[in-house]
């Protein structure tokens, strides 16, 4: 197999990255940057809150409930970051390799955790909108993950 040496001297296959994974990175970079819009949108009143936060209220959120959609947003988007620089693209390609490590093992055990916590929800309609979603951003992200880690040394 042949090797190149990148920016910080880790082996890294020729073929690396997979379509596979670049197709999976950008599918869940695009999922998460969506989801930052919709959390983006509670904040700013949209009436959803029947679908998020275990769907206690209906119409928009309290102000309690718009800072942490906002704390979402941010975070869901530091997410799609890493998962960008798990292929070496974005604007945390650069960041240091356990950085993006750490980035990439948050955002798959973070999704994983959301399916959980999706599916145990008591409104029905958060389980029926987010487990799916959840779902898709955990296996794209294990994907990717599966991927950097292959490149990187243990």
């Amino acid at each position: 197999m042949t090797t190149v040496v990148d920016s910080v001297s880790a082996p890294v296959s020729a073929t690396w990255p997979s379509q596979a994974a670049c197709v999976s990175s950008g599918a869940a970079s695009l999922i998460l940057v969506g989801v930052a819009g919709f959390q983006v949108a509670l904040v700013l009143g949209a009436p959803w809150a029947a679908v998020t936060q275990g769907g206690t209220h209906t119409g928009a959120l309290p102000v309690s409930g718009r800072v942490i959609a906002g704390m979402s947003a941010a975070l869901l988007l530091v997410m799609a970051g890493a998962e960008r620089a798990g292929i070496d693209r974005g604007p945390l390609a650069t960041a240091p390799t356990r950085v993006i490590g750490a980035g990439l093992w948050f955002t798959t055990i973070y999704s994983g955790a959301g399916v959980v916590l999706n599916l145990a929800s008591p409104s029905l309609p958060e389980k029926a909108l987010w487990a799916p979603v959840t779902a898709v951003i955990l296996g794209l992200s294990t994907v990717v993950l599966r991927s950097w880690r292959r490149r990187r040394p243990a």
